[in-house]
This record gives C-alpha cells, structure tokens and sequence, in this order.
C-alpha cells in the first residue's frame, strides 16, 4: 500500500508540472487585458444619470507585442448623453508619432472620430494632460454622436514593443483634481441641454493575465486532498 501510495504521489507531481507547462504556454499567448472603467465625475460638473462604469476602454495585445486591439464603449450612458472627447496615455519611452490606428469597426451608427496625437498635447478641464485624443462627433441627434451602446474598436500598431501595458500611464499632473490613466467628456448629462461632465476611472486597474493557471492549481489541489483523504 506504501509504495501504491508514493507511486501515486509522484504521478500527481508529474501531472501538475506538466499541466503548469501547458498553462504557462496558453498563458502567453493570451496576453493582457487592461480594462478602464469611468466611474468617477472629477470635474465638479454634472455626472451621467446611469449606473457605473459610465464608460470603458479595454486594452487587448492577444500575446503579442506590436498591436493592440483598442474597444472603447458606451458601456451606461442614457438618453441624449454622449462622448465629446476620450483621452489616453502612451508610455512616455515610446515614440508616440509612430502610433497608427486601423480604420474602426463600429456598433452604432455614429460619426467615424478623428484621432490626434501628442504629448501631453491633451487637457481633461481641471485636470492633467494627456496624449491621445478620439473625439466624436457633438452636432446633430444620436445617429451621429457616441451615446449609449455604441462601440468602437481599433488595431493600434506602428511601435514593435508595444502592448497592452502601453497605455496603463497616468496622465500627466497639470492642477485641478489629480491624474488618471483615461479622462473623457460626456456631454448631455441631467440638468438640461448644457449639462456636461469629466469621467475617469477611480482606481486603476490591475492588468488581467489569464485566470488558468489559478483554476488549474485549484484542480490539482483539490484532487490531492480527494487522494489524501481517501487514504487516512
């Protein structure tokens, strides 16, 4: 029974570092998700009606470095509320001007934005500067402004090291009321037609690897402890 007993044992060890090998593989090839969620009005101005996260921005390299697929959404916007302008940061190492984005593919029937580019080219009202700057559409109804359950997604690529912890960079200080990795105008917001606010995550993020490799310890130790105590 002893020998049974550490055969089976050294069977489990084997199987786990086996399956940690599969994991780490899988792993990095899933990449980074960042995910920027606006559920902060910092700009003292009127916040969107509906529930948080207002907005958000996800971040996605797949496990490789050169491209990054950009969705920004509409994630709770209501009514007549709308997207003026969202701003991002870039790792200040990179070379911001070698940014390029793909034509978008849209959920909505709103206006294509124009994208600019800078460093510390961009001010959130009150706030600090940012480096990219997608701004959409404000005249006309919601068929041509970024409101509620629209969706837009880019490739960004042009830089060879760049990822999804590229733009994980606050902005930069510029007085007011602080620095956030993302800020955004929302326009339309309750109190009538002049209503607007500043959007911004509260707290950053923690980048998102793959969970598989926590599921896949949990298996394991929950099949040793099965074995274990089948054996007492």
């Amino acid at each position: 029974m002893a020998t049974i007993y550490w055969l089976v044992q050294r069977l489990l060890v084997c199987a786990f570092v086996f399956l940690c090998m599969i994991v780490l593989g899988i792993n990095s090839t899933q990449g980074t998700i960042i995910t920027m969620d606006a559920n902060y009005e910092f700009s003292n101005g009127t916040a969107p009606a509906g529930s948080t996260p207002w907005l958000t921005a996800e971040f996605n390299d797949l496990g490789t470095t050169g491209s990054v697929t950009l969705t920004l959404t509409a994630t709770n916007l209501t009514g007549t509320e709308s997207v003026k302008e969202w701003f991002l940061n870039l790792d200040p190492t990179l070379n911001l001007s070698n940014l390029s984005f793909s034509v978008p593919t849209k959920t909505g029937s709103f206006d294509d934005p124009t994208i600019s580019k800078g460093t510390d080219a961009f001010k959130a009202d009150g706030d600090g500067y940012y480096d990219i700057n997608i701004e959409f559409a404000t005249a006309g109804d919601n068929t041509h402004r970024f409101t509620a359950g629209d969706s837009i997604s880019y490739i960004i690529s042009g830089i060879p090291s760049l990822t999804a912890n590229s733009f994980y960079f606050n902005s930069t200080q510029g007085g007011g009321h602080g620095v956030y990795l993302m800020a955004a105008h929302v326009q339309n917001t309750p109190g009538g037609g002049s209503g607007s606010g500043w959007v911004a995550p509260l707290q950053n993020p923690v980048p998102e690897p793959s969970t598989i490799i926590l599921l896949s310890i949990g298996v394991f130790g929950l099949l040793a402890f099965a074995f274990r105590q089948h054996n007492i």
